[in-house]
């Protein structure tokens, strides 16, 4: 048995490393490359003009103006599940750290399991029983809200017994969703002003064998409780697993046809999630030999599920380190910056999400693939570098040059918040400005 698994291991490898020349090949596609340059140069950024004014007549010759793109208006997020969550203050503080630096959303845990642990006890502030991976919501808003980063609440109704309904949970299908509503109600009075995105339902599709029988039209009856119970400018999506719209990414695909059906039945599905975790070997290999996962399939899918004209969010995303070493770990930077280039160029999509920051705080079973994009010790892999040259340099706008009096300052910028610094010898004078889709973008300063 053991010379199997080795063979089958060793088959893998070798699939992956003959098929490199084909992946690399795909993702440097002149057509490919044009389509995502094209559409980050085109989706992501705006044109902006700032005309400086002297009030003694003109400007000095050394007058200089430094133009700082300070935050993103993409969304770009991780899970927040392990915020105060490790042993040592000094990994805590590392953690958010490395948060700041690189995310402005958060996927705040509203597990039903861990949230109601028993019935009427419900986990919501600082004080509340420490459970791993669940902090309570409370302190977790109150972090996102210091530090400007906005919450996504994940997830309102899940089947899983195992990571979401709790075990306690009436079997009578009447009574279950008599309490979904409850909850539903419960949540968008407590968080409905401070959370304004939710996955009100997730995996919808997908097989799990420790699920418990749901209420007939349970999704789209959470659909419904979701707009009775929360503010109308809250938004409601739907989650699903990577393997249902990877394998199925046509017209007839389950997915397609679910949102279809429930949307004509009258749920207000104001977001669609596209998980994207490779939790198997065969798969992640398939992806890197070029097989599976394709550039092509990415935009069929972005551009299948962009028909609705409602924000795309690639909602979970786990690409592992495999084979676990230094090729591996080459491997996952060269995706993450192959994928997110792809999934930022995208017009539909709002939002892209990582799912475990570091190794070794993942859900049981899911630790052996690696996927944080820091080490167990919370040090950088390469994969950590990839994201820091895309969210801080590549795609973060600056600007420094000489300006002259009411010669405006024209330039391309992406989405987001600016500090404008005019510098005349000793003198500083700084403004804020921000960019933003379909408005005039300008500025004009009197000094």
């Amino acid at each position: 048995m053991k010379k199997v698994f080795v063979f089958l291991a060793f088959s893998l490898v070798a699939t992956w490393a003959s098929g490199q020349s084909r992946y690399d090949s795909l993702w440097s596609d002149t057509a490919v490359e044009q389509r995502i340059q094209q559409g980050i140069e085109t989706h992501r950024k705006g044109d902006a003009s700032i005309t400086v004014h002297s009030k003694k007549g003109k400007l000095p010759k050394n007058a200089k103006i430094e133009i700082t793109q300070l935050t993103h208006e993409f969304q770009f997020g991780s899970n927040i599940f392990m915020l105060n969550g490790y042993q040592k203050p000094e990994q805590n503080k590392r953690y958010e750290e490395v948060f700041k630096r690189f995310f402005n959303t958060a996927c705040v845990p509203f597990y039903w399991k861990t949230l109601e642990p028993e019935p009427g006890n419900l986990r919501y502030e600082a004080s509340s029983k420490e459970i791993y991976r669940r902090p309570p919501p409370d302190p977790v808003l109150d972090f996102c809200e210091k530090n400007g980063i906005t919450p996504k609440g994940h997830t309102l109704v899940w089947d899983n017994v195992k990571h979401s309904t709790p075990e306690w949970l009436p079997r009578d299908t009447a009574v279950i969703q008599q309490k979904i509503n409850a909850r539903i109600k419960q949540l968008g009075e407590r968080y409905g002003e401070r959370v304004k995105t939710w996955d009100v339902v997730n995996e919808l599709l997908s097989y799990h064998s420790n699920a418990i029988q749901m209420p007939d039209n349970y999704g789209l009856k959470a659909f419904q409780q979701f707009s009775q119970s929360f503010p109308k400018t809250t938004r409601g999506f739907i989650n699903e697993t990577t393997s249902i719209w990877s394998n199925y990414h046509r017209e007839y695909s389950p997915y397609n046809v679910l949102i279809e059906n429930m949307k004509l039945k009258g749920a207000k599905i104001d977001g669609i999630g596209l998980q994207f975790h490779f939790f198997s070997e065969a798969l992640h290999y398939d992806v890197v030999a070029g097989k599976s996962i394709t550039p092509k399939t990415v935009f069929d899918v972005l551009d299948l599920y962009g028909k609705y004209n409602v924000p795309i969010h690639i909602s979970e995303i786990t690409i592992p380190t495999l084979p676990d070493n230094e090729t591996g770990l080459q491997n996952q930077a060269k995706m993450t910056r192959n994928f997110y280039r792809a999934w930022f160029s995208h017009q539909a999509v709002e939002a892209i999400i990582w799912w475990n920051v570091s190794d070794g705080t993942a859900v049981a079973g899911e630790d052996k693939w690696h996927g944080g994009f820091l080490n167990e010790d919370m040090s950088p892999k390469p994969s950590y570098y990839a994201l820091n040259e895309l969210i801080n340099k590549e795609w973060k706008t600056s600007v420094s040059q000489n300006v002259e009096n009411n010669n405006p300052i024209a330039f391309r910028g992406f989405y987001g918040d600016y500090s404008v610094k005019i510098s005349i010898g000793k003198q500083v004078v700084e403004k804020k400005f921000s960019i933003k889709k379909d408005q005039k973008n300008v500025l004009s300063i009197d000094i």
